[in-house]
């Protein structure tokens, strides 16, 4: 009896198209819910739209923000605002250069200009260059006399104030002609980077619409279904936006511009996906039974909506393990990038499907007229193609995993290419007044000017000495690559710190300069006085800290991720070989994209290096997607394996899933690659590896070695499962 039950059952579940109608009531659509849920979506975007414009306002890109609190550079900075008078200033360096020797009327100029910017708000008093006679200061004037420093104590605080501040800085100027003006120093360098983001979201925004639209049309030959995805994604944008900004200008989330393009850039590529495959088992339902589209779509709605949920579940998943990031910068990934993908969710499950009833069916039908009704199998050039795909893989699994490792294991030797690099110079790809006048000043002084070292000296058991000042400075001086080390005459309020301004002579934010700021701690940690301490801080310490902060993360994050996935897969499928291997495809696919990568950029662009936190947000989206297509083709192999054997499933798995799976791919790595056109090297780099990765996993991990080792493993890739499959034909055959 329980045998043939069960053999009914496994009868019911293969035989789609043989399913009972559905009662007259049920089959009818009920329009007035689904115009309502359109409704509910279009108020919603009414009221959350006005919120998107306002998301850059409460971004911050101060990489000092973001530092963990233990951090000795954050440290310093809460030092100087809460025990000295000035507080914790960032220098805007005003570089004048004229070829030959600035002149005497352009010496005059520029004495009189420093009255205008110190009229400007949030600045102090600036030190200019010359005396009021027009004779040199010293270190503000280079030796042949053709390049001249004013330096501007920026006392503003957040980004969008750095930025307004140095803008009326840049206004207040009026060089004198055949005078070359930049403003540069961390004030300056800092307020490019923000005026760099300042329209980016609609930028990227712009461009990844028209890609996927372009894309979708490609995929779908049809505007009207090309434009369905789209309008479920973007309105579940204006939705995740709305959250971000009321929980940044109203519960204190600190987020930063970084974090917003690449939420945009998740739920696009995600999003679509995810309607790709409602809309392609839509299809398939169809095409069973033309005359009964609502109960087809609910067919599909209640088949593809687990798959959907655990793909989902997997990148929330993955972006929850950002909340053990120790650099702010990389945590707030975490829940911008869960209010994306949830926002997605809930678009997928309720607009799309209401959407896909309003239009009606003749759209998909005139795509499922080319199938066969012969399950999976498509006729044209596209089902020959992936007929042949699939004899060739099953033919000879083993060859299609040893040349598949082969390949991967090839891209990955690029890593021995990889070079950190933080130089500010080298972020962006667009000229910049900063990054002239930092040139400038690097060739005309010591490298580190226009970055200097700002190292604090404490005595904690009475008023700091000159002695004790003077000391710490000779240990300074001992560091290999100290242009100057200069005390500042302002002392704490307490008269127990005091300043010491350090300039490297060499640049102080590449891999060299970052170990002199490396030495310097290590040699004032130990030599200096008892009951005096010594705390290094500046700009070039930020990016130091910060380079540890996601050496540490990078470390911390991959197990932590890969734990997280693997129990959402074990959960899924129901087994453990299966996700071990799953997990290990899409690891291996990684490394091979990340190598081929640091080829591409050291090798053939001649760009320097890469940023550390890169390969971090690199590893975290090329996993947590590429499992999404392996949880796509695996939750298929696992539903058409209740009917047969496992070998068979696979097989029938990848002729059904493979258009769409390949469709997806090339979604999700077209909105990546829109990274590229954003004008900072790391978002650069960030994008080409993601969408060199994700075309990998398409064409690679998930066509060919998946399902050759699945078709390898056969029974066992469920395990602990115990399962009595029928046994069918060899797929190979």
């Amino acid at each position: 009896m329980r045998s043939e039950a069960k053999a009914g059952r496994q009868r019911s579940r293969s035989d789609r198209g043989t399913e009972p109608p559905a009662p007259p009531s049920s089959g009818a659509r009920p329009r007035l819910l689904l115009w309502l849920v359109v409704a509910g979506w279009l108020l919603l975007a009414g009221v959350l739209s006005p919120f998107q414009g306002k998301l850059q306002s409460v971004t911050s890109n101060n990489a000092a923000a973001f530092l963990p609190g233990s951090a000795p550079s954050a440290e310093v900075s809460r030092f100087l605002k809460d025990r000295f008078p000035d507080g914790d200033t960032r220098p805007a360096l005003v570089v004048r250069h004229r070829p030959g020797g600035l002149t005497a009327a352009d010496r005059g100029a520029v004495v009189a200009e420093a009255a205008r910017l110190h009229a400007v708000p949030g600045t102090r008093t600036p030190v200019a260059p010359f005396t009021a006679d027009g004779r040199p200061v010293p270190g503000l004037v280079s030796a042949d006399g053709s390049v001249a420093v004013t330096v501007v104590p920026v006392t503003a605080t957040g980004g969008k104030k750095v930025r307004e501040t140095v803008d009326a800085l840049r206004d207040a100027l009026h060089p004198p002609s055949g005078v070359t003006t930049d403003v540069t120093g961390p004030a300056g360098i800092s307020a490019d980077a923000i005026a760099i983001f300042s329209d980016v979201d609609f930028r990227l925004l712009a461009a990844t619409a028209v890609l996927v639209l372009v894309l979708l049309l490609i995929v779908y030959r049809s505007p009207l279904l090309a434009f369905v995805p789209l309008v479920v994604v973007s309105f579940a944008y204006v939705l995740a936006a709305g959250i971000v900004y009321a929980l940044a200008a109203h519960a204190g989330l600190l987020i930063n511009s970084q974090a917003t393009s690449l939420m945009l850039i998740l739920m696009f590529g995600a999003g679509t996906d995810y309607c790709l495959l409602m809309t392609a088992r839509y299809q398939e339902e169809l095409a069973a039974d033309p005359s009964a589209a609502w109960p087809a779509l609910r067919r599909a709605v209640r088949r593809v909506w687990p798959t959907v949920f655990f793909s989902g579940l997997t990148v929330m998943a993955s972006l929850s393990a950002l909340f053990a990031a120790d650099l702010g910068s990389t945590r707030v990934l975490g829940p911008v990038g869960i209010i994306g993908t949830a926002s997605v969710l809930l678009s997928t499950f309720t607009l799309m499907p209401a959407l896909l009833a309003l239009i009606g069916p003749r759209a998909l039908l005139r795509r499922a007229a080319r199938a066969t009704g012969e399950g999976p199998r498509k006729a044209g050039a596209v089902g020959r193609t992936w007929e042949r795909t699939a004899r060739a893989v099953f033919r000879r699994p083993w060859w299609a995993t040893a040349a598949t490792l082969l390949f991967f294991a090839a891209g990955a030797t690029g890593l021995t290419r990889s070079v950190d690099d933080m130089s500010l110079l080298h972020a962006f790809r667009e000229p910049t007044s900063s990054a002239d006048g930092y040139r400038t000043l690097s060739d005309a002084f010591p490298a580190g000017t226009a970055a200097p070292l700002t190292v604090v000296v404490e005595r904690t058991d009475g008023p700091l000495s000159g002695a004790d000042l003077a000391g710490a400075a000779d240990r300074v001086r001992s560091v290999p690559d100290i242009a100057s080390v200069a005390p500042q005459p302002v002392r704490s309020e307490d008269g127990r710190a005091g300043r010491l301004q350090v300039v490297l002579d060499t640049d102080p934010y590449d891999a060299k300069g970052l170990d002199r700021v490396a030495d310097v701690r290590h040699t004032l940690s130990s030599g200096l006085p008892s009951g005096v301490r010594a705390l290094v801080g500046g700009d070039p310490a930020v990016q130091l800290d910060t380079k540890h902060a996601a050496d540490r993360d990078l470390r911390i994050l991959v197990p932590l991720i890969l734990a997280i996935i693997m129990l959402v897969l074990v959960a899924l499928l129901r087994a453990v070989i299966a996700p071990l291997y799953l997990i290990a495809t899409v690891v291996v696919s990684f490394f091979g994209a990340l190598g081929i990568s640091m080829y591409v950029f050291r090798d053939l662009l001649g760009q320097h290096g890469v940023n550390p936190v890169m390969p971090t947000f690199a590893f975290l989206f090329l996993v947590a997607l590429g499992v999404d297509y392996n949880i796509f083709l695996m939750a298929r192999v696992r539903e058409d394996a209740r009917a047969h054997d496992t070998r068979t499933a696979v097989r029938t798995a990848l002729l059904s899933t493979g258009s769409v799976i390949t469709s997806a791919g090339l979604v999700l790595a077209g909105t990546f690659s829109i990274l590229m056109i954003l004008p900072l090297v790391m978002l650069f780099q960030l994008g080409f590896t993601v969408a060199l990765g994700v075309l990998l996993d398409t064409v690679l991990v998930r066509v060919v070695l998946v399902p050759a080792v699945t078709w390898l493993l056969g029974e066992k890739a469920w395990w602990p499962a115990r399962r009595t499959a029928t046994v069918g034909p060899d797929p190979a055959d």
